[in-house]
Order: structure tokens, then C-alpha cells, then sequence
């Protein structure tokens, strides 16, 4: 079975569920398929975006221009790792004070985006070839609520399949198209790019400056 059979496939099932899905979506080249995929499936999509920083001008810009594109609500949600990063201080101080914060789960994420929205299917851009945890997460999700269209699908085929519809890839630090995390590129890149955002960002997490300097002293 090729790649896109399994993907109609997937997508044929789940529209036996309902007329609607939800999309998680991070503005990367696969939640850009995913969610080009849902809307010629369903009839109705609502999208969510996980963010660790508020209020940032970068992801405005990427969410405003994918409700442009596709005419779907997107809204947003804290990201499932920001209380654990704030908890093991990283690039901030740990402090007994957030020792109390709530685990928060992605299944966590796709449960409250279900039921926020009323729909009982949630899409991700989910692929076998990403990560042995990626593999393992998609194991473990239900089946008949979390659907990966494009489980199958390797770079090649995103890519490939982004150019035949016009859609632009989206831009990068060359390490994550997922969002902005704090990964070494993406801070990188969200200080050469946005450097407002990055003075968000610093504001959470004051210590992600350290990437700068490195860059400054070695190159």
C-alpha cells in the first residue's frame, strides 16, 4: 500500500466517526499537510497550537496567515512541556514555588482540545519515521479519537506534497519547524529573526541569553 492510500484510508475511517476534526497544529511542514489534508476531508476543522511563550509576534504572524489560508479557527494552548522546563529551571532558576505545578501531558492537550472544540477526532502530524517516542506516543493513543494521517510519509513525500498545492514551506531554524523551542537554533533564530520575541522569551526564561553569548565568543 502506498502512502497515499494509507492516508485516504485513515482519513475515509475517521470521517465515518464525524463531519469534523481537530488539527494540532505547530505551523511545521507536516501539521501544513495534515491540516490541508482535514480540510478537503471534513467539513469542519478547528486548529490548536501548542505555545511555551505567550504573546509572540512570530506565531501571530504564522497562525494569522494558516486562518487566512485555510478559513479555520486555530486557538492556543500552553504547551505540555512548559511546566516541566520551568520546574528543572531550564535556561531560568528552579524554585520550590512551581514545585506544585500540575504534570501536564500532551495526551493532556489533545483531551481538553477535543473537548473544548465538541469533536471527537484530533489529527497530528504524527509520523513513524520521526522517533522510536513518536512511534511508541501513536502506539498508545486511541485509535478511534487520535488519527496520523501522514503516519507513513517520510520528508520527501511532505515536501513534495506541499509544492504540488502551492503551499510555501514555512520558515525554519534549520533544526525544528514545530514552533518555537529551546533548542540552540531555534533561539538562534528567533534572535535574529524576532529579537522583540526573544525579549519575550527572555522574560520566562532569562537565561536562554547564554546561546547568544556562545555564539559571540565561539563562533
Amino acid at each position: 500500500m502506498g502512502v497515499m492510500e494509507e492516508t485516504s484510508g485513515i482519513l475515509r475511517d475517521a470521517a465515518r466517526i464525524g463531519d469534523a476534526c481537530v488539527v494540532a497544529y505547530s505551523d511545521g511542514k507536516d501539521s501544513r499537510v495534515v491540516m490541508d489534508l482535514c480540510v478537503r476531508s471534513f467539513a469542519r476543522v478547528r486548529g490548536f497550537f501548542m505555545e511555551l511563550v505567550p504573546d509572540l509576534e512570530c506565531v501571530e504572524d504564522a497562525l494569522d496567515a494558516a486562518r487566512r489560508r485555510w478559513g479555520v479557527e486555530i486557538v492556543r494552548y500552553p504547551h505540555w512541556l512548559a511546566a516541566k522546563l520551568v520546574k528543572n529551571g531550564i535556561y531560568c532558576d528552579a524554585s520550590w514555588r512551581v514545585d506544585n505545578l500540575p504534570e501536564w501531558k500532551l495526551a493532556d492537550v489533545y483531551a481538553l482540545a477535543m473537548k473544548d472544540s465538541g469533536i471527537d477526532v484530533l489529527a497530528t502530524g504524527a509520523k513513524r519515521a520521526d522517533s522510536g517516542w513518536r512511534r511508541r506516543f501513536m502506539n498508545t493513543a486511541r485509535q478511534n479519537s487520535v488519527i496520523n494521517p501522514i503516519a507513513g510519509w517520510v520528508k520527501y513525500d511532505v515536501v513534495s506534497y506541499l509544492k504540488a498545492r502551492g503551499i510555501p514551506l514555512p520558515p525554519s531554524s534549520g533544526h525544528s519547524a514545530t514552533g518555537i523551542d529551546l533548542s540552540t537554533p531555534s533561539l538562534l533564530w528567533l534572535h535574529d529573526t524576532y529579537p522583540d520575541d526573544f525579549k519575550r522569551l527572555c522574560e520566562f526564561f532569562p537565561y536562554a541569553e547564554a546561546v547568544v553569548w556562545r555564539r559571540k565568543f565561539y563562533g
